[in-house]
């Protein structure tokens, strides 16, 4: 316990006679368990990464709407040009100005993905956080752990599966990613092997 929970403990006993050393531990233990991180499943771990996925779909839309058509109202409206003359000497003044709308979308919508994870995490309770942040290494680390290594992974004529496990969207899903590793490993090598007997 610090010298700082000590300390407001002993204020409160000394404001409140009727807090006793026994209620003071309870409110220490209370303080300690609201503080303490959640533990998730792996099946509440990818739930929880699905709704963030959800959500930086719905805000990279969004910001895709509108920045696409701020972008077409200014191109289109705001911004003075002829129609009869190029862009740059090579470009029609209104396809140039529709590929500059559909670029500022496109910007908007990747915006829009840094924004809506920020507001998530913001909206998501912090001990809930924490556990998907600790569940993110963990899932990192096995991902490395079970992929080829070495030159496993560098073969031509068959590319690894998935290489970083962006396809793993639930336990299952992860089981296959296990198997399709595994397959892999076990035809790379005999594929390395044949290669060294050849040589020899």
């Amino acid at each position: 316990m610090s010298l700082v929970r000590l300390f407001t403990q002993s204020a409160r006993m000394r404001l409140n006679p009727a807090i006793t050393p026994f209620h003071a531990r309870s409110l220490a233990s209370s303080a300690s368990i609201t503080s303490s991180p959640v533990s998730l499943s792996w099946t509440q771990y990818f739930d929880q990464k699905s709704k963030l996925k959800t959500f930086e779909r719905i805000s990279s839309i969004a910001g895709f709407s509108l920045f696409f058509f701020g972008g077409s109202y200014y191109f289109m409206a705001v911004a003075e040009f002829d129609p009869t003359e190029l862009v740059f000497g090579v470009m029609d003044a209104s396809m140039a100005y529709s590929l500059g709308a559909l670029g500022v979308g496109v910007l908007g919508g990747v915006a829009g993905v840094f924004a809506g994870t920020a507001v998530w995490r913001t909206v998501t309770n912090r001990r809930i956080l924490g556990a998907i942040d600790a569940k993110d290494v963990e899932f990192f680390k096995r991902i490395q752990q079970y992929r080829p290594q070495g030159q496993l992974r560098l073969s031509v004529d068959n590319p690894m599966p998935d290489y970083y496990g962006e396809s793993i969207k639930s336990v299952q899903g992860y089981r296959a990613w296990l198997k399709k590793q595994r397959n892999y490993r076990i035809k790379t090598e005999g594929f390395h092997a044949r290669k060294s007997i050849k040589r020899k």
